[in-house]
């Protein structure tokens, strides 16, 4: 079961070869959030809401929140590899999640919208009970990655944590700034 929810983890986080290694300016960053319960993360310059009693690790371009009861994860990046436009970087995770698509039942994928942004998401089911989200954004070339998966049925705790973390969704400032 768990080499099953890892599978998904990794396919639907690891839309590209990008891999973020090593702890780059300190451990992650958050604050009390306004729900209750709740703590802001930040991601490079994205931002979202989740479970503040998750454990966290990480650092400030990857953060990895995981329910320590029910094995509910959160996985956020921004990619060390930056693109032309939004539109050639948002055509190439589109092209990064259609790789995985073996691995999964009852994919469904679409153009959505994140933080304010033209953003993809794609949907799918995996053996073993594993439902999961991952999104994909871009802003000025950056590209930000954001899945959340858990066992199906999600209980009442990872459905909040699974809505919260797309609406919560923020893009601060522009690169450098």
């Amino acid at each position: 079961m768990k080499s099953a929810r890892f599978a998904l983890l990794v396919a639907l986080t690891t839309v590209s070869c990008a891999l973020v290694r090593g702890r780059r300016g300190g451990g992650p960053e958050s604050r009390p959030a306004g729900d209750e319960g709740m703590a802001l993360f930040t991601v490079g310059r994205l931002s979202f809401e989740a479970p503040a009693g998750w454990q966290v690790r990480g650092d400030r371009r990857h953060v990895v929140l995981v329910n320590p009861e029910t094995e509910a994860r959160i996985d956020a990046r921004v990619l060390d590899q930056t693109f032309g436009s939004d539109s050639q970087c948002l055509a190439k995770a589109e092209k990064a999640l259609a790789r995985g698509d073996r691995k999964f039942q009852n994919i469904r994928r679409h153009p959505t919208t994140l933080a304010g942004r033209r953003a993809l998401i794609q949907e799918a089911d995996q053996e073993g009970g594993w439902h999961g989200w991952a999104w994909a954004v871009c802003d000025a070339g950056e590209q930000y990655r954001i899945s959340f998966t858990g066992h199906s049925p999600l209980d009442a705790e990872a459905m909040r944590a699974s809505r919260l973390l797309a609406s919560s969704a923020a893009l601060s400032g522009r690169p450098g700034a």
